[in-house]
Parts: C-alpha cells; sequence; structure tokens
C-alpha cells in the first residue's frame, strides 16, 4: 500500500516538474519575442519580394499578445499576436484600417528556423508559399 502511495507521488512530481519546466520555457521564448525590436528581412512568395515595402518599419511585440507597428519613430498602426503551441506558429493579425503592407503579416506563421535574435517563418496565402524572416534590430 505505501509503494502505491509513493508511485503516485511520484508521478505527480514528475507531472509537476514537467509542467513548470514548460512554463519556463514558454516565459523564456516570450522573453525573447517582447525583449527589443524586429525588422523584417525577407518577404516573399517565391516570385516577387515585397520586402522593400517593409523598409523603415520596426516591429514591438509585447506581453499582452499586441505587436506595435513604428515607423520612422511613429507608432503607425497595433495588431495582435498570438503562439499556436501545438502547430509552433505564430497567428498574427492587423486591423483591416492598417496599411496593406502590415496586413501582409496577418495570418498563421508556421516557424520553419529560429533562434533568439531571428525566425524564419511560413504560409500559404492564395496557394503561393510566402516567407517571411525577422530579425531583432
Amino acid at each position: 500500500m505505501i509503494l502505491l502511495v509513493l508511485a503516485a507521488a511520484l508521478g505527480s512530481c514528475k507531472k509537476a516538474i514537467k509542467k513548470a519546466q514548460e512554463e519556463v520555457a514558454e516565459t523564456l521564448i516570450v522573453k525573447a519575442i517582447t525583449d527589443g525590436r524586429w525588422t523584417v528581412t525577407v518577404y516573399s512568395d517565391g516570385v516577387t519580394d515585397y520586402k522593400s515595402e517593409f523598409d523603415g518599419y520596426e516591429f514591438q511585440f509585447k506581453t499582452d499578445r499586441t505587436v506595435d507597428a513604428i515607423r520612422n519613430t511613429v507608432t503607425e498602426s497595433t495588431g495582435t499576436w498570438n503562439e499556436d503551441k501545438v502547430n509552433i506558429a505564430i497567428i498574427a493579425d492587423y486591423p483591416s484600417t492598417s496599411a496593406a503592407t502590415l496586413q501582409r503579416l496577418d495570418g498563421n506563421w508556421k516557424l520553419k528556423d529560429s533562434n533568439w535574435t531571428w525566425v524564419k517563418a511560413q504560409q500559404t496565402i492564395n496557394g503561393q508559399l510566402v516567407t517571411l524572416e525577422l530579425r531583432k534590430k
């Protein structure tokens, strides 16, 4: 009987430790995203390179899951972002009143590669595979 109680307690401890590790990892990832501003270094659908449309923009992701599009030191628009842990993606949305350039960032961006200062993501838009790369400034 004592062994069953100990086994149950150990199982609960392992689950608690795993949950704590996941929370720490999530906190570090959110800190990496929200600590500093990002610029678009690649935005292409494989045919057309739209990167120049993003020249002058910086993006400040915030812990409240908003993101400011800053151009020439002025916040031009505020959108939202959220992580999709299951599909390893970032979901972004700018208001319909935002510039068309900012609305290009809307959607479910599947993360393909990243580190603390750079991210590559892709999504399919109107049948075209679009690649987005961001670099921390």
